[in-house]
């Protein structure tokens, strides 16, 4: 879930911070004693980052995950050995790769969901249904009738003031609960399981965070990634569906449930899903190259329209899927 705009300009953006810090580099060379140039510090940071980049066009994703976090690790200790430099205009070269390692690896992983769903066969939707019908009645269930409205303002100070101490309770007890459970960290601990497909133990994570806060979104957002890469997708569905009636117009959630539709056999749900996407960011070309993978999906005699799809993705700058040219009848080299 392969996106390429965005990388096209953050490799021009790189070279010009290269440029530039080659030349300073070389102007100061010859002057002893003073700190390193921060092209030299982060030399070892563009080597590793060169080589994930080499891994992820060679289509091992998980390699340049790791790749990229271990660019994270030198920018890390660059930083900490450089903590008086650290927040001045000369380390912004180093603020940037920080951005574009951490979001190309969260680009990787929502594409590596993308593909997943196109190898899993799962089209028995009788579970799914029953479970959003649980909760359509429950939802309805928890509408308060009016007569329980006028009833309620007959209440007592008392009771009233008893209904207030215990919610102000509960709200402290999810406060402590809170700072018991390091969130940041399960949510860490959760990423890096999942970049290894240790899928179990990033759900057992995802768990624990959503237990003590409910409504967090990256929690949830992770989770259905989760469940979706390891064959869950109606499981993913029901977390998709709840994100969506909060975001309807989220463009990563549109494409996670696209995926998801896809894996469930709905070919028509993840249609409507990627329409959107692709009016909500017209110019981002993973709506178009998912959209051309369905359509190869649903009807693989007739490849015209999915050519066309795919066509449009790479001249909004996608990379080339020779997987997909294959399908497709194209030549490739």
């Amino acid at each position: 879930m392969k996106s390429h705009t965005f990388s096209f300009l953050c490799v021009l953006l790189l070279a010009f911070f290269t440029l530039n810090q080659d030349f300073s580099a070389a102007d100061s060379a010859a002057e002893s004693g003073k700190p390193k140039k921060v092209s030299e510090l982060l030399q070892k940071v563009t080597e590793l980052m060169d080589a994930a980049q080499d891994a992820y066009v060679d289509g091992d994703a998980q390699k340049a995950i790791a790749g990229y976090r271990d660019a994270l690790k030198e920018i890390d200790r660059i930083e900490a050995e450089n903590s008086d430099r650290a927040d001045t205009a000369e380390f912004s070269p180093v603020r940037f790769r920080r951005a574009l390692c951490e979001t190309t690896i969260d680009r990787i992983m929502l594409e590596e969901a993308s593909a997943t769903s196109r190898t899993v066969a799962v089209t028995d939707t009788t579970e799914l249904e029953k479970r959003r019908a649980e909760r359509k009645k429950a939802a309805e269930t928890n509408n308060v009738p009016d007569t329980a409205i006028n009833l309620s303002a007959k209440k007592s100070a008392e009771e009233l003031a008893f209904s207030k101490q215990s919610q102000e309770k509960k709200e402290s007890d999810k406060g402590k609960a809170e700072e018991k459970l390091d969130i940041e960290g399960e949510l860490e601990f959760a990423k890096d399981m999942q970049s290894v497909q240790r899928f179990e133990d990033a759900e057992h994570s995802l768990v624990k965070i959503l237990k003590v806060d409910p409504d967090n979104r990256e929690a949830m957002f992770l989770l259905a990634l989760v469940q979706l890469q390891s064959g869950r997708a109606k499981d993913s569905l029901i977390l998709l569906d709840d994100l969506l009636s909060d975001t309807p117009r989220d463009e990563a959630t549109l494409l996670l449930a696209a995926a998801a539709h896809t894996s469930a056999g709905e070919y028509s749900k993840a249609m409507e899903k990627l329409d959107l996407a692709m009016k909500i960011n017209p110019k981002r070309p993973d709506g178009y190259h998912n959209m051309a993978w369905l359509l190869v999906e649903m009807n693989p005699k007739q490849t015209k329209e999915a050519e066309a799809y795919y066509r449009q993705a790479t001249r909004l700058g996608g990379a080339r899927d020779l997987d997909l040219e294959r399908r497709l009848g194209l030549a490739t080299e």
